[in-house]
């Protein structure tokens, strides 16, 4: 069977970050952006060519 309080306690906890999805978004592309140029640095610091 379903376990209705919990499924509400999810929803509700969604619902209570919704103000943050935008900078939560943000950070995530952020973070990522960052861990690709990084890669990119490495990469072509071991002799392989920059990908524009």
């Amino acid at each position: 069977m379903y376990n209705w309080d919990l499924q509400n306690a999810i929803a509700a906890f969604v619902e209570s970050q919704r103000p943050n999805f935008q900078a939560q978004h943000d950070l995530y592309l952020s973070v990522l952006y960052g861990f690709l140029d990084m890669q990119s640095h490495l990469l072509t610091l071991l002799g392989f060519p920059p990908v524009p």
